[in-house]
């Protein structure tokens, strides 16, 4: 738990928020315009997504402390590629690096460890895991300004390599082991409860393939409901500032939001890790669609500070919901065997839905002059969301049956 908190918290130099700190200088000594840097992040993390689709059928073929490892490696590599970029060919490198290893796999390595060791108390699990990355976001800008403003952007990115790989390194090869059942313990360290010969084992974990799983409605329902709030929370996220200052409110209205967000989002998380142990997920999956929906309701008539505030309110309650409960509803629907490919692909879409958010908000501004319209069509995914979460109900596994006269 504490080394999969650790990797989320580290996470955060190749997260967007730490990124973001790194963009003004990096234009300034190069001199390449905004709108080039812009681009080269934006398809080095759609270049991650296949990465990441690849990569989580490693997660199931050679474990979690393996990949962890290679992964640790990867993520300091590209930290000091990126500090040392004079192209923007090497630019796109540095960053696709970047994002791969250090916002992707490695967030995906963490989330899909915590299942293997938890599940009467998954919800728990993933509610401090979510404080771990609440605090990454709270605490990596500003220690990287304060590097930049110490020793310049490049040798900050060079620092935090180093950080990455004296802090995580050693933790993973220490402390990681891939199963409980590896070294002789149980998930929650709980034995499971003892099934009577001749009674059926309905009861065993569902092992579901990724090849199977795409056969079954439920993932369908899961994923595109997945992908709705990557989609529209980042297109919000990358044009608030414009939204809000169109709106008459001041440009530190939207930073202050950011903070009212994660602010909410904190005690959400917990919240929604107590209701995923102790009712279906879908549930929890829909307050989560329907606190965004009820956002984007909100933001239509954003007029004043204490709306923008409601807004950030209900954003951070939505997210806080969501994260927590999708983290829960993958492995509890399709068991801990081939979590890796399936979260793999899932992750995988999120990032390219993320990547896509942004597009229609701004050529919607262009052709209206207003980014209302945007808004209203993206008010139909939440709810729709929203239904495909209450019917995602989870598919039932039957253990594949033994042939006669085989002992495995």
């Amino acid at each position: 738990m504490f080394v999969a908190g650790l990797a989320v918290f580290l996470s955060g130099p190749a997260q967007t928020y730490g990124v973001s700190v790194f963009i003004d200088p990096l234009i300034r000594e190069t001199g390449w315009s905004r709108s080039l840097v812009s681009t080269a992040y934006s398809v080095a993390t759609l270049m991650s997504a296949g990465a990441l689709f690849l990569v989580g059928r490693q997660i199931d073929r050679l474990g979690h402390r393996t990949v962890l490892i290679a992964t640790t490696i990867g993520f300091g590599l590209a930290l000091l590629l990126t500090s040392s970029v004079g192209h923007p060919l090497t630019l796109v490198a540095g960053f696709a690096l970047l994002r791969a290893c250090g916002s992707g796999i490695l967030t995906l390595s963490a989330r899909t460890l915590i299942p293997q060791w938890f599940i009467r108390r998954r919800g728990r699990a993933f509610s401090l895991l979510g404080l771990a990355g609440t605090l990454s976001l709270a605490a990596i800008p500003p220690v990287g300004e304060a590097l930049i403003s110490w020793v310049g952007w490049r040798t900050a990115w060079r620092i935090e390599a180093l950080a990455i790989w004296l802090l995580l390194l050693p933790a993973v090869i220490w402390f990681v082991r891939d199963r409980p059942e590896t070294i002789g313990q149980y998930p929650d360290g709980e034995p499971p409860p003892e099934i009577p010969d001749g009674q059926p084992k309905e009861t065993e974990e569902a092992a579901w393939t990724l090849h199977q799983a795409l056969r079954l409605p439920p993932f369908w329902y899961l994923l595109g409901a997945g992908i709705v709030p990557s989609l529209v929370v980042t297109g919000l996220s990358f044009n608030q500032i414009s939204i809000f200052t169109e709106r008459g409110l001041p440009a530190t209205v939207a930073a202050t939001t950011f903070t009212v967000e994660s602010a909410i989002a904190l005690p959400m998380t917990f919240l929604s890790g107590w209701l995923s142990d102790r009712y279906p997920s879908r549930f929890v999956l829909a307050a989560g669609q329907f606190f965004l929906a009820a956002a984007l309701l909100c933001l239509l008539v954003v007029d004043s500070v204490g709306l923008a505030l409601l807004y950030a309110g209900l954003r951070g309650a939505s997210m806080g919901l969501w994260t927590v409960a999708a983290d829960v509803s993958w492995p509890a629907y399709f068991g801990r065997r081939y979590l890796g490919s399936i979260r793999g692909a899932t992750f995988a879409a999120g990032i390219v839905g993320a990547a896509i958010g942004p597009i229609p908000l701004g050529f919607v501004y262009d052709a209206t002059g207003s980014y209302n319209p945007a808004i209203l069509g993206f008010l139909a995914l939440p709810i729709l969301g929203m239904v495909a979460t209450l019917l995602a109900k989870p598919p039932l596994w039957r253990p594949p049956r033994r042939q006669p006269g085989n002992p495995s």
